[in-house]
This record gives C-alpha cells, sequence and structure tokens, in this order.
C-alpha cells in the first residue's frame, strides 16, 4: 500500500516520504480499516518533532483521526462487517492487558492513535476492533475526520474536567482552532456561555459561527478586562486552554474565586511561573487534560448526530502532500480543521 512515513524526526516538514510499505496483516481481535480521510492535530507537528514519543521505530506512519470502511476482520470479530463505514477511536492502549482500564485514557500504554503503532497517513491501517466505531452520523469522511481527537478532548476537557453546565462562563483560548471549535461547541450544547480568543479578525465570524458569545481579537483587546465585563466583574467559571505558558498568568487573572482552569495544550511553550498564593487565597482548581474515554467520544458523537455539533473543515490535502498540510498548520491560518485524503 502507499502511505507517508517519517524515517527520523525533524521540525522541516520535508522529512515525509511517500512511499510502498507493507499492508497490514490481520491478527486477532484486529479489524483492516481502508482509510477515507485522516484529519491532522497539532499533536501530529509535534511527534514529527521528536516532541511525543522518540521510542518509536522507523519507518513510521502518524495519525489519529481516521475514517473509513472495514476492509477486513479477524475470524473472532463479531461486531463489525467488512464494507461497513467506521470511525477510529484517536487513542486507546497498546497493551491489550490495558484495554479494560478505567479511565482508558488514564491506562499506561494509553497513547493517541497513530504515536507508537501506525496510524492514518496511509491507505489502510489495523485497529483492535473494539477502538472502532460504526459510523451512523451521515457526515461526509473527509468532514468526520476532522472530529474524534478534538471532539474526545472537548468532552472530556470541557463536560468532564470543566464541569460545565448551563449557565457556566467559559473562556475558550485559540477558539478558531480545531479544538477550540469543538470545546466552544461542546460548552454551548451544555448551555453555557462562551467568550473566546482569536488571532486575527479573519477568525472572528469563524468562531461566532460556532456559537461564541463574544469574541476578543487577542493582538488588540486586553483579555482579562472583557473577561470580566463578559461576566459582570466575577471572571470565568472555568478557563480552557490549548495554548500554554504565553497565556498562562492572563489565564489566572481572567478566572473567578473558585474557578477551574484546564489545560490540554502547549504550542506557545510549557514553562511558567506559578503563584501559590493567588492559587490557593482564590480557591482555583487546576486540571490537566490529556484525550478522553470511549464514553466521551460517544456521547459527543451523539452530539453531532443531534446536530448540536458540527465539523469544521478547512482544508484538504493528498495523503502524498502531508508536508504542505503541515506547513499550512504551521502558518496559523487555519479556521477549523486540515484532512488528508488517500490517492
Amino acid at each position: 500500500m502507499k502511505a507517508t512515513t517519517i524515517h527520523d524526526f525533524s521540525k522541516d516538514p520535508s522529512i515525509f516520504k511517500y512511499e510502498d510499505v507493507p499492508d497490514p496483516e490481520i491478527k486477532p481481535d484486529h479489524v483492516i480499516v481502508k482509510v477515507a480521510a485522516c484529519g491532522i492535530n497539532r499533536y501530529d507537528l509535534y511527534h514529527r518533532m521528536g516532541g511525543i514519543r522518540r521510542d518509536i521505530t522507523f519507518p513510521h506512519v502518524m495519525g489519529a483521526d481516521i475514517t473509513g470502511s472495514i476492509a477486513a476482520r479477524a475470524s473472532d470479530v463479531t461486531t463489525l462487517s467488512e464494507g461497513q463505514p467506521v470511525i477510529v477511536a484517536p487513542g486507546f492502549p497498546t497493551d491489550p492487558a490495558d484495554w479494560d482500564y478505567t479511565p482508558i485514557n488514564h491506562a499506561p500504554t494509553y497513547t493517541v492513535t497513530g504515536t507508537i503503532l501506525w496510524g492514518g497517513y496511509a491507505e489502510y491501517v489495523q485497529i483492535p476492533a473494539r477502538f472502532v466505531i460504526p459510523d451512523n452520523t451521515g457526515i461526509a469522511p473527509e468532514k468526520l475526520a476532522t472530529l474524534p481527537l478534538c471532539l474526545m478532548t472537548a468532552m472530556h476537557a470541557v463536560k468532564t474536567l470543566g464541569q460545565v453546565h448551563p449557565g457556566t462562563h467559559m473562556l475558550m483560548q485559540a477558539g478558531a482552532s480545531g479544538s477550540g471549535i469543538l470545546c466552544i461547541q461542546v460548552a454551548k450544547a451544555l448551555g453555557a456561555k462562551v467568550i473566546t480568543t482569536v488571532g486575527s479578525e479573519e477568525k472572528i465570524e469563524t468562531v461566532k459561527s460556532a456559537g461564541a458569545d463574544e469574541v476578543i481579537l487577542r493582538t488588540q483587546e486586553d483579555q482579562v478586562g472583557r473577561v470580566m465585563k463578559f461576566t459582570d466583574g466575577r471572571g470565568a467559571d472555568v478557563v480552557v486552554d490549548n495554548v500554554g505558558s504565553a497565556v498562562f498568568e492572563s489565564n489566572m487573572k481572567s478566572l473567578k474565586k473558585g474557578g477551574i482552569f484546564v489545560n490540554f495544550g502547549l504550542v506557545s511553550g510549557y514553562k511558567v511561573d506559578f503563584d501559590l498564593r493567588n492559587f490557593f487565597f482564590s480557591h482555583h482548581t487546576l486540571k490537566g487534560s490529556m484525550m478522553g474515554t470511549m464514553e466521551e467520544l460517544h456521547e459527543g458523537l451523539e452530539l453531532v448526530r443531534q446536530g448540536k455539533i458540527k465539523p469544521y473543515l478547512d482544508k484538504t490535502f493528498p495523503i502524498s502532500d502531508a508536508a504542505a498540510a503541515h506547513e499550512y498548520i504551521e502558518s496559523r491560518k487555519v479556521q477549523g480543521s486540515v484532512v488528508l485524503l488517500p490517492g
């Protein structure tokens, strides 16, 4: 089969190589998925650079957000049928001994799909059957491939950890990013009021269409002042951050007393100065969020089926041109998600 591989880590996207690789061979409890589309996450960029795991075997095929159809199944798999449209879970434990771990995203060998085992930058991928979901969304594969990882992350960060509910005032950083758009939509589906940041004027309408009540143009406006005005001086109940160190201080100042800060991103850096006095005097709660559970993914997909959450596809690239897709994401011009298509 054809696949886009890396043979080493590099900050340069030109490291990708489109080449022939062996077809996956079916194993017990597994299925082979014919890839229809594979979404790209910023996680992929970090992985290409060697910033996630360095203990992988080369050549390697990345890619977590996979949609497609069942091409083959092991004889012991009875829950899926050949030709059936499916969604691949964007993360699962690599060790079968951890498959029943609860919560599964805390399992010792849990990792994002395509991190250690091969992922979706290819024509076919082998996946444990229990981590493959029948697709009954009615959404085109290339649009559906924008959802799994960010949707699972949003459900976990916003609902489970952020405890967002009707009346919650939430600040979402980088609302026009793939994860930001999904977090906004999940929060709105839960009845929250959402204020979000964007980096340029052309992204304002995108986040408003996703449901944002107010938008902060971070290059020109004072985030803390806008949040305080939005919350009548109380501060946000919840801050969900996918940016990292550059906005950490302003995020903490935007929180109300007793507020919850949830982080799952570090695009601007991962080291911060932290004042413990303000932390405990203000009764703040800090939570780190990594992926989510299968139950959260299923719950998010039900919101998709109900029309409460929709995909935001910015642009598609052929899998053979993964380098250009990564360069486009690095440009920070993306509004929504970028997806690779085979063929």
